[in-house]
């Protein structure tokens, strides 16, 4: 049921939390006065939250987690800063959609390619090798994880939706994982928590590598990591 407290005098409830609430009547003489602001499931409310997300994004990549202000992303994406309150209450919530945004273009390059979800071995290779795509595409992606991953050993908010977003990893390659045991196309003996959270340790590690030393990534990383998992090891001794 919805506060009358709360409720806006168009008929619409504003974004949860008092800095939400309290920016949108405070900081917008419009919207307190009743006029419509942006819905969360409108066109033009999803294009403003995806501006948002993209202006945070690329102030990340320029400036590192210490640049990064509301209002200049409010600025850059063409909004005040209370519509951004409206969609992103916090300063978490929007790094949750900038990490959000992040993993996305990952899938999207798992994905890449026909039939690929139907196979397991196909997806794995598309998870190792994208990352090499994404970086020579985008490498400002590796750039803000690696900023964010970096200020999460400080900052324990930032360092619980790392934690969210490295457990939505285990998840999707566990899951991945056991399709392919199952599938006989890996190794049936395959510990899969465990190889799902070196997948996830790997790749942090890479991110490192391709911002800090990407001449260092061996070639036949991908190979290797592939007969790890399907078995084959022994057989290129």
């Amino acid at each position: 049921m919805i506060d009358k407290a709360t409720q806006r005098k168009d008929g619409r409830t504003p974004a949860r939390g008092s800095a939400a609430e309290g920016a949108v009547a405070a900081a917008d003489p419009d919207q307190a006065s009743g006029a419509p602001a942006p819905g969360h499931h409108t066109a033009r409310g999803e294009e403003q939250q995806a501006a948002l997300v993209r202006a945070a994004f690329d102030l990340i990549a320029e400036r590192g987690f210490e640049g990064l202000r509301t209002r200049d992303v409010a600025g850059r994406a063409g909004v005040n800063i209370a519509t951004l309150h409206y969609y992103f209450a916090t300063k978490e919530d929007l790094i949750r959609g900038v990490l959000a945004a992040a993993v996305e273009r990952f899938r999207t390059q798992e994905a890449s390619g026909p039939g690929q979800a139907m196979d397991p071995l196909a997806q794995l290779r598309g998870f190792l090798r994208g990352r090499q795509r994404q970086m020579l595409e985008n490498p400002a992606l590796f750039t803000v994880l690696l900023e964010l991953s970096t200020r999460a050993i400080r900052d324990p908010g930032i360092r619980a939706i790392m934690a969210e977003t490295d457990e939505a990893w285990r998840a999707h390659l566990g899951d991945l994982l056991r399709a392919g045991v199952e599938s006989g196309a890996f190794r049936a003996d395959l510990d899969v928590p465990a190889a799902a959270a070196g997948l996830v340790a790997l790749s942090k590690g890479m991110h490192l590598l391709m911002v800090m030393r990407p001449d260092a990534i061996p070639d036949g990383l991908d190979a290797e990591t592939e007969r790890w998992l399907t078995g084959e090891l022994g057989a290129a001794g």
